[in-house]
């Protein structure tokens, strides 16, 4: 419970910035690209706070590492609320991206170290729900800041933050043993395992970035208003909000091999059919059900290979959630630019192609590969179970 409420947490944080845009454009007349830079501070911040997160974690425990990233967060977003010039907002947004880095590399290996592994994708999914929820409250939330002052939210804002670090604070740090210990790294790098999982996770967080910025644009030159916009995008939040926890539960029950080949398949073809409609409205309806549906049905799946592969090469967790941010950092950064680059020089359609087309290349290799149908297709329970067993005929009778 208290990593599902601190990632929402992050995830209001990341999202707040979205209706405070215009605001500040207006107040320092900025330039689309210098809106653009403040936009991107978060996620290149990431990148740097996922490496931090890590070190922390594997010498002073997972525990710290989150306080760390909450203590970054309050001095940072307090200050965000009262400034005064876009470079210096760059900057604080830039430390939120590294307070980011550190609250999800803590508190994501921290789960997955408490979480029975006959439970953990079920776990996963509803932290991760968490998650998609606190997407949902950031909006409101900068709505409200643009509407009663940025200083006086966000400083209200940087109190809760004190407040979640005092609750974390109250819980004991897990057991080392349960996080793992150190490998070396050229075993990690041969593991093609990790390869997969952190290439899904880019995957995933670069088609978020592309279809996140493509999509509103589309719908708004076919007559959508501002508000169905919003909605649109709400409503695939509220749908990704029920997917997740169903992938979890599938991912312990049967592996993460059905979810994942039913997500990049069916990814595939919606966004090919991203380009056909010319009616909002049927629009707006395969936006919501690709971005609520296959997008979340193989994120889970990939940070469930990554942790099966971590695991059994004896890695720290730490380390997984370092790979997670970083991937998702990485698959941020770029499919915004580059999809928005493309679709200028030719069409929506051409970007929206070439995302297909990276799924499907993708299902080819998964189904094709061994790593995947030999070993990480077995759930966790199924695993667990083996364990048991295996426990139970070693005892002496």
């Amino acid at each position: 419970m208290l990593i599902r409420v601190l990632l929402g947490f992050e995830s209001v944080l990341y999202s707040v910035l979205t209706p405070v845009l215009p605001h500040y454009a207006h107040a320092f007349g900025a330039s689309k690209p210098a809106i653009g830079v403040l936009v991107a501070a978060y996620p290149a911040g990431m990148i740097p706070g996922s490496l931090l997160g890590w070190w922390i974690a594997t010498r002073a425990g997972v525990r710290r590492t989150t306080v760390v990233g909450l203590v970054l967060f309050t001095c940072s977003i307090v200050a965000f609320g009262f400034g005064s010039d876009i470079a210096v907002l760059d900057g604080l947004r830039f430390v939120q991206g590294i307070a980011c880095g550190c609250v999800w590399g803590g508190g994501l290996a921290w789960v997955i170290a408490i979480s029975p592994p006959e439970r953990r994708g079920a776990m996963l999914g509803s932290v991760f729900a968490s998650a998609i929820f606190g997407t949902l409250v950031g909006p409101v939330l900068g709505t409200l800041a643009v509407a009663t002052g940025t200083g006086v939210v966000f400083a209200c804002v940087g109190g809760v933050s004190v407040a979640l670090t005092a609750w974390t604070l109250q819980h004991p740090e897990p057991p080392r043993a349960a996080l793992g210990a150190g490998a070396p790294l050229r075993v990690l790098a041969k593991d093609p395992r990790i390869a997969l999982g952190c290439w899904l996770i880019v995957l995933e967080a670069g088609t978020i970035g592309a279809t996140g910025t493509l999509l509103p644009l589309r719908l708004s030159r076919f007559g959508a208003s501002d508000v169905a916009i919003g909605v649109t995008f709400v409503l695939a939040s509220l749908l990704a909000l029920r997917v997740n926890p169903a992938v979890g539960r599938v991912v312990d029950r049967r592996g993460v091999l059905p979810p994942l080949s039913a997500g990049l398949a069916g990814m595939a073809v919606l966004l090919v059919l991203l380009a056909l409609p010319r009616s909002p409205l049927v629009l707006a309806a395969l936006t919501v059900l690709t971005l609520g549906g296959p997008l979340t049905a193989f994120g889970l799946p990939a940070v469930s290979i990554m942790t099966d592969a971590i695991e059994r090469i004896g890695a720290a967790l730490a380390f997984g959630s370092m790979l997670f941010n970083l991937a998702w950092a990485t698959g941020e950064t770029i499919g915004a630019p580059a999809a928005t680059s493309v679709a200028r020089a030719t069409s929506d359609a051409v970007p929206l192609a070439a995302l297909a087309a990276l799924m499907l290349a993708t299902l080819l290799a998964v189904r094709l590969g061994s790593a995947i149908s030999s070993r990480s297709a077995l759930s966790w329970s199924s695993r667990a179970e083996r364990r048991r067993a295996s426990r139970r005929e070693s005892r002496p009778r």
